[in-house]
């Protein structure tokens, strides 16, 4: 018996149920490979780098006499006796913690600082950019981090969190408003940093106390008084890419 031709179509008709099954399934075997081969993916790894961390570290000048602190500046490290440039950021990323190294000064010593810079002793992180072709060096405020009060922290190496978003090409220096005893002397030549004061303000007591530190985001400050046989006592923490 020969099949009618209605029926004879119908065979020749494509499944197009059995089509659409078979799609729908292909794209689900799809799709499972491609979240088996995203669960398995390496997961990015970030690069912690310590700035200005070094093998060893030298003690700062109080209560020695002479004791010495910095104050009303904004100043970097320039050379750490082992590292040109210790705080150059490297990389962009974040920076997420800084450490200060504090003398513990007499409370003659600390009577003085009080009086010569004003109380209390404090100080704040900076991220500067330097502008270019300028000599004597002249460096932008990009960003800066909350004040810290020091004075629960004499004689202890202190660490605070931050969260500075940083660039490659960024310097990382700290703010000292009024003053603080986180500074070494007596080192050898190659320890040098850079104070935020007019070249011929270098040395004159009045000069110094009458400094103003950088603090006025997105102004530009020169940076003409360098300082060797000298190291200020801090470090900020990098997390590369953050």
């Amino acid at each position: 018996m020969s099949r009618s031709s209605d029926e004879r179509q119908r065979a020749g008709r494509p499944r197009r149920g059995r089509w659409l099954a078979l799609a729908v399934l292909a794209g689900s075997v799809v799709l499972a490979v491609a979240l088996t081969a995203g669960s398995s993916a390496a997961p990015v790894t970030k690069t912690t780098v310590t700035l200005g961390n070094t093998a060893t570290q030298p003690d700062p000048s109080c209560p020695e006499l002479p004791c010495q602190a910095v104050g009303s500046v904004t100043g970097f490290q320039v050379n750490n006796g082992q590292t040109s440039l210790p705080f150059l950021v490297p990389k962009d990323g974040t920076i997420k913690a800084w450490t200060l190294t504090l003398a513990q000064p007499t409370n003659s010593q600390r009577s003085f600082f009080n009086g010569f810079f004003g109380t209390p002793p404090e100080a704040r992180l900076a991220v500067l950019r330097r502008v270019p072709g300028s000599n004597p060096p002249r460096y932008n405020l990009r960003s800066q981090g909350a004040i810290k009060v020091l004075s629960p922290y004499l004689g202890q190496t202190v660490k605070f969190g931050s969260n500075l978003e940083v660039e490659k090409g960024d310097i990382i220096g700290i703010t000292v408003p009024t003053w603080a005893p986180t500074f070494a002397q007596g080192l050898a030549s190659n320890d040098i940093w850079r104070a935020s004061r007019a070249p011929g303000t270098c040395t004159n007591s009045t000069d110094i106390r009458q400094g103003e530190p950088q603090q006025k985001v997105g102004r530009r400050a020169t940076y003409g008084c360098r300082y060797t046989t000298a190291r200020l006592l801090y470090t900020a923490t990098l997390v590369e890419g953050e």
